[in-house]
């Protein structure tokens, strides 16, 4: 039983996400199969949302900077970026039940606000926000961009999910010095654009105490592939944050050439020679 549950989660949408109160647990790496459903208690019908599985595994390859142990107090994630604006997704809750954790042992002050947006009707949403907010870093062009977001906001309602607000909860983060844009010709293909999100490497410390990595990183993101053990080379994005050619970190796109047209961005690390996946994020082509 408990190997099963490690292997397949269920995450439930709808209902407005407790807060401190509720599942809580440092970052936990991907399961097997993750199956998110939003349950309208209005009318009893549950709907899927995604379902996150057949995760590639790939061959081992050489230490390099991340490890079992600085690791462990880290949420390691991709932050959206689209010219300096940023954006967060939390599709599986994951980075909720971080930041229960790291509320509740940091003593951080916050606030839950129930308030609604009325940009097609009335539709519902819950806003925690953080006083001091949310420091976090991104790695990207050789540099440490340091910011953070102050809000966590999910539009909590299946009818609502289903129709037209965010189906996912989200962060807009501070904007950077960091900027990325789509090519003159990329930028013309609406398609392109929204099933070639431009991701950047970003890290939530638990605790200043917490945050056990070098402070003179310089890693670059650049396209690359990774030989995986039964489904070829796949290609993606990488980079190497330490400086000794070893790639850190890896993801890309598994682009479902459905109508509408889905993606799956997947983030894996290297830990010990051992690629961890630890991050998604979904899309979904209206």
């Amino acid at each position: 039983m408990e190997l099963l549950k490690i292997l397949y989660l269920i995450v439930q949408f709808g209902l407005p996400p407790t807060f401190p109160e509720g599942d809580e647990n440092l970052q936990q790496g991907l399961e097997s199969k993750i199956e998110v459903l939003c349950k309208d208690n209005f009318s009893g019908q549950t709907t899927t949302l995604h379902v996150l599985k057949n995760n590639p595994k790939f061959k081992k390859t050489t230490p390099s900077l991340f490890t079992e142990d600085n690791t462990k107090n880290l949420y390691i994630f991709l932050t959206h970026i689209d010219s300096t604006y940023l954006y967060i997704e939390d599709c599986d809750y994951s980075m909720l039940k971080f930041m229960r954790y790291k509320t509740n042992h940091q003593n951080l002050r916050y606030e839950v606000v129930d308030s609604s947006d009325y940009n097609i009707k009335e539709e519902k949403m819950r806003v925690i926000r953080w006083t001091k907010g949310i420091d976090f870093k991104i790695f990207e062009n050789s540099t440490v961009f340091e910011t953070k977001f102050d809000t966590y906001i999910e539009y909590w309602q299946c009818i609502d999910k289903l129709a037209f607000s965010p189906k996912y909860p989200f962060a807009k983060p501070k904007p950077t010095a960091l900027r990325k844009n789509y090519t003159e010709e990329q930028s013309e293909d609406l398609k392109y654009i929204l099933s070639h999100p431009i991701m950047v490497l970003s890290v939530i410390p638990l605790d200043d105490l917490s945050y056990d990595l070098p402070f003179n990183l310089t890693g670059k993101s650049f396209e690359t592939s990774l030989e995986s053990t039964n489904q070829g080379d796949i290609e993606g994005t990488g980079i190497d944050l330490d400086g000794d050619k070893t790639l850190d970190a890896f993801w890309y796109m598994d682009i479902i050439d459905t109508k509408p047209a889905e993606v799956y961005t997947r983030l894996y690390i290297n830990v010990e020679g051992k690629w961890k996946p630890v991050w998604y994020t979904y899309f979904k082509e209206m």
